[in-house]
């Protein structure tokens, strides 16, 4: 601490808590600077400046003058009544300002250090140091936003932000890289540090003989010189020509030693190649006949010899999702007859007593199931007809899943005489055989033929056989579409006219008439749409539904939407279930359970489950490796079919084109 008159020196008042603070953060400094030194990282400039006691102490004090200067400039000094109106000079108005803030205090135990300082003009390297600081807390406050950017940013802003991020933790390297590289080329290009040419230079030497003889003499050195070197030169390239040429020569020799063998071994193991790949496609190909020929047994032996773990596995998947559908049917058949509404199955025995309605006597037919057709809704027949025979069944066993679902089979040859509209294809016959079937069996399904195969009709069929035959005038509902439901209407009128029909639509008192009509249940279809369904379902829902049909059956494909989930709470005391769709089924699991489990909740209950069995052969291997081959996706297609198979009947027009009319050209002027 020191003091000085106003007019020689300044005097200028700090605080020991300053001092204090000042030494901590040099302090600091210094540390930071060690342990950047200990991983070989650049220092800068700023930090080293930092570390040094002189300048900050010289830092300090600049401030204090300044504030010191602005608070008398700006009248807050308490001396300020004893400022001179002129001065001699400017280094005298100077030094008054710096003498007039010298601050006394009377406490001892608050004693302001006073040092003196001279006056400091405005220090260039003071500012670029404050500029450097500046740019680095800008780098350091950027890294930290980068560092703690959001997770839900656009991909391009992340992008760049991530680009920028990066680039800034690569300045110190940068710098560090720029020095070495600056240090190298001074180092090259300075006079002191490059290296000097003419040091290396031979000296030329010098003899004390004559300058003839001199000449002379090194002519003939030179000669000499000039021809041992030619000698030897010569004698070096006959040796390397020698050698180049036995070099070639052996090498050439081994070369065609080693392209024979090579060749000889690659059409060895080209021609086992070969064999073992003909070997292969060989079995394969009978594979995939016994396959297609519905040969299972044999199918089975040839995978077992092939030991195919996938193909083993896909089978006894197979096989035991069938054994589980075979309980699930047989118990969704059982409970339907406890309830009366099916014919009663007496599988135990082997012969069946049949009561013939036109002879009235009983008939014994052996190797067929044993049906009793007295049921509530079958009570009457002209003829009682059964066929115990297995179908084209590609996976035909003991008992069949098809033959346990389709048990009580009904032939059909001739269509009702309620259908007048028209008479009806084969393929339309056999459609309306299977629905039938269907109903015998109790139990639901998809009539998916491609769009122009008739399915309007073979459902119309469906209705007046049960009517004309089972007995059971319904009462049917039929949902379909807005835009289809005038030509669903026109179609009974053509096919069955003697059906009673009502088109359920229209506004509210429309609706509210028609209301009036469907408590009477003197009707036998309703035909409505997705809307009024959804709408009107405190109506419709009341009445005891013998059948819902669904046309556009592929609107059900989600299981959660709100007209499957209003269907199977408000209709699902619905007899039986049918879905018409002309839409071929997409290769998604989830959307075909949802159309078994509405047909048939009871047999198809999870999705879980569904998904499990079809999936289970390729579960345990990563998703990029699942590549099926030819065999294995038609061996899934088989075993996809084999489970829709008993509920699901599909017929393209390239199948039955035989029984489609000719097509007949029309010329519209």
């Amino acid at each position: 601490m020191a003091t000085a008159d106003n007019d020689s020196a300044s005097v200028i008042t700090i605080d020991p808590s300053e001092i204090e603070h000042l030494r901590a953060n040099i302090l600091k400094s210094q540390i930071t600077t060690y342990r950047l030194l200990a991983r070989n990282l650049p220092v800068s400039d700023s930090l080293l400046q930092s570390c040094s006691y002189k300048v900050q102490l010289a830092t300090l004090i600049q401030n204090h003058v300044q504030q010191q200067s602005t608070a008398i400039i700006l009248g807050t000094h308490q001396n300020d009544n004893n400022i001179p109106l002129k001065f001699s000079s400017a280094t005298n108005m100077y030094r008054w300002l710096i003498g007039s803030t010298e601050m006394n205090t009377s406490d001892e135990d608050n004693i302001p250090t006073r040092i003196r300082q001279h006056p400091i003009s405005l220090n260039p390297l003071y500012v670029q140091q404050e500029r450097e600081k500046r740019v680095l807390n800008r780098i350091s406050n950027r890294l930290q936003e980068l560092e703690h950017m959001p997770a839900q940013m656009n991909v391009d802003l992340r992008t760049q932000a991530l680009i920028e991020l990066k680039s800034l933790k690569l300045l110190q390297f940068q710098k560090q890289l720029r020095n070495e590289i600056l240090n190298t080329m001074k180092k090259d290009t300075l006079i002191q540090t490059a290296l000097n040419p003419r040091a290396y230079k031979r000296p030329k030497r010098h003899h004390l003989r004559e300058a003839r003889s001199t000449e002379q003499y090194e002519r003939q050195r030179k000669i000499e010189i000039e021809q041992n070197q030619r000698a030897k030169h010569q004698e070096f390239l006959n040796t390397v020509q020698n050698h180049a040429r036995d070099f070639r020569e052996y090498h050439r020799r081994y070369s065609l030693s080693t392209i024979r063998m090579n060749k000889s071994i690659q059409a060895y193991f080209a021609n086992n190649e070969r064999e073992l790949i003909k070997e292969k496609e060989r079995k394969e190909k009978e594979r995939i006949k016994r396959l297609m020929n519905e040969d299972e047994e044999g199918y089975r032996k040839l995978v077992d010899e092939k030991k195919d773990a996938r193909l083993a596995l896909l089978l006894s998947q197979t096989d035991a999702y069938i054994d589980n559908l075979k309980q699930l049917v047989r118990q969704h058949q059982q409970a339907n007859r406890s309830r009366g509404r099916t014919i009663k199955i007496h599988s135990e025995q082997s012969i069946t007593t049949i009561i013939n309605v036109s002879t009235s006597t009983n008939e014994e037919i052996k190797s067929s199931p044993i049906i009793d057709q007295t049921g509530n809704d079958e009570a009457i027949r002209d003829a009682i007809k059964i066929a115990a025979t297995n179908e084209d069944d590609e996976y035909d066993a003991k008992e069949s899943y098809y033959s346990i679902a389709h048990r009580i089979r009904e032939p059909i040859t001739e269509q009702s005489n309620m259908l007048v509209g028209g008479q009806l294809k084969p393929y339309q016959l056999q459609g309306l055989e299977w629905l039938v079937s269907l109903y015998n069996n109790n139990l639901n399904g998809i009539l998916a033929d491609e769009m122009g195969l008739g399915k309007t009709i073979q459902t119309i069929a469906l209705i007046v056989h049960l009517i004309d035959c089972k007995k059971n005038p319904g009462p049917s509902l039929i949902i379909v579409p807005l835009s289809t439901l005038s030509n669903w209407a026109s179609e009974f009128q053509r096919w069955a006219p003697d059906v009673s029909v009502i088109q359920y639509k229209g506004l509210p008192h429309v609706r509210k008439m028609l209301g009036q009509t469907i408590r009477t249940n003197r009707f036998n279809v309703l035909l409505t749409t997705y809307e009024y369904i959804m709408r009107d379902r405190s109506i419709l829902s009341k009445v005891t539904w013998k059948y819902l049909i669904v046309d556009e059956g592929h609107r059900m494909k989600n299981h959660h939407c709100k007209l499957t989930q209003i269907l199977n709470t408000y209709y699902g005391h619905a007899s039986h279930r049918l879905l018409l769709t002309g839409t071929p089924l997409q290769n998604n699991l989830p959307e075909l359970w949802a159309l078994l489990n509405f047909i048939l909740p009871t047999i198809f209950k999870c999705s879980t489950t569904f998904t499990d069995w079809f999936n289970a052969p390729f579960a345990t291997l990563p998703s990029e490796k699942v590549e099926l081959n030819h065999e294995e996706t038609l061996l899934i297609i088989r075993r996809l079919h084999k489970v829709l198979r008993p509920f699901l009947l599909r017929r393209l027009k390239k199948e039955v084109e035989a029984q489609l009319p000719e097509k007949v050209s029309i010329d519209l002027d």
